[in-house]
């Protein structure tokens, strides 16, 4: 990746946590460029990163061999109409990471010839947290996959999925972040309605979630099974599982997952 040149159209949050996570890995911040169409934005990245950031999208595509498309979907079709595709070719690398727009969507604006990689990302890539799915298009080789997920190691972990399956993957782990804060929310709540001050409902609520996080990670065993461990017969975990299960709590994330996905497939551009 340090041999190649990459370019990142958009430069929001998720844009610049791309660039932030890069800039750390790449030897030469030249190697990267950026666009960005809000002016103060752009001063903002080029006076934090010392990237060369422009408003040209195409001065992007030439210079780059990789391009990031980092840009809102509803902006992204006449981005690529009215820039990319003039400098796109079989020699350049195009990752976009706009929800909804598949590779074949992209592919039939600038060519079948030129590869395509689609990254669902999440939030957390701010961090360096993320997992990011990556699916290719139908001109992508062995070494394009493996630069995309060079490139995306840098903000978190990486899985190969079918494209076919990245609307699961949005409801999954691209809406998954909110689901997570949406519990931690909730725990936070019950806390202080039981009496805790909610600086210290917080810290609990949190320090818990990722301690747990942690520990499924490091351990490799199934989630059930280590909840078997913390769940006593008779106890106080019991007790609330108990709750869980009368409220049927599985089957409300089954059905709010399965809503997300639908809405993935809606709002998607084939």
């Amino acid at each position: 990746m340090i041999d190649k040149k990459i370019g990142i159209i958009g430069c929001g949050n998720m844009g610049e946590a791309i660039l932030n996570r890069l800039s750390n890995v790449l030897e030469k911040s030249t190697s990267i460029m950026v666009s960005e169409f809000d002016a103060s934005r752009r001063d903002y990245i080029q006076s934090k990163y010392k990237v060369i950031v422009g408003v040209d999208n195409n001065e992007v595509v030439k210079f780059a061999d990789v391009i990031i498309l980092a840009v809102k979907p509803r902006d992204l079709e006449a981005i690529l109409k009215s820039e990319v595709c003039c400098g796109a070719s079989k020699e350049k690398l195009l990752i976009s990471i706009a929800a909804g727009i598949t590779t074949g969507y992209i592919e039939s604006i600038v060519g079948k010839d030129v590869p395509v990689i689609r990254v669902m990302p999440n939030m957390a890539a701010a961090i360096g947290e993320s997992v990011s799915s990556i699916s290719a298009g139908s001109s992508v080789n062995p070494k394009d996959m493996a630069l995309a997920k060079e490139i995306f190691l840098a903000i978190g972990d990486v899985v190969e999925v079918d494209e076919k399956l990245v609307d699961t993957v949005t409801a999954i782990s691209g809406s998954g972040p909110a689901y997570f804060f949406y519990v931690i929310e909730a725990l936070i709540e019950a806390g202080c309605a039981e009496g805790l001050k909610e600086d210290v409902a917080k810290k609990l609520a949190v320090k818990t979630a990722l301690g747990s996080a942690k520990l499924l990670e490091a351990l490799k065993e199934d989630p059930a099974a280590l909840r078997a461990k913390v769940t006593s017969k008779g106890g106080t975990t019991a007790a609330a599982i108990e709750v869980f299960e009368s409220k049927k709590i599985k089957s409300i994330i089954k059905e709010a997952v399965s809503a997300a996905r639908t809405r993935s497939k809606e709002i998607q551009k084939r």
